[in-house]
């Protein structure tokens, strides 16, 4: 296995939505690791299995990305369901995130902003 492709993959595969794909993807990149498998250039193996557990979580018989919102500035967010909810409570500069591995979604809080 190549775990470098396997994540380029994995990480192309979620931001098309193609959800099956990623989690065959991660499972096998989890199964590589776990036999003692060497991780993807450039990624601690903290950071690799948060992005393979945030994978596995949202791809967990959910047709669509679970929404995970996390503060530019801080680390709120945890707290936050959905979009809507965010705005609510006034978050601003909501972006997708893909690269993040704690959330899929970045934005700023209502504390950071003032």
């Amino acid at each position: 296995m190549d775990p470098n492709q396997t994540y380029l993959d994995m990480y192309h595969a979620m931001r098309d939505g193609d959800f099956d794909t990623a989690r065959e993807l991660a499972l096998a990149l989890k199964r590589w690791l776990a036999s003692g498998g060497f991780y993807p250039y450039q990624y601690t193996p903290e950071a690799m299995n948060a992005y393979i557990s945030s994978v596995l979580r949202r791809t967990a018989g959910h047709p669509e990305p679970v929404f995970s919102l996390v503060c530019e500035s801080c680390d709120a967010g945890a707290d936050i369901g959905t979009e809507e909810q965010a705005i609510a409570e006034g978050w601003t500069c909501i972006q997708p995130a893909p690269d993040l591995l704690q959330a899929n979604y970045v934005g700023t809080c209502p504390d950071c902003r003032e």
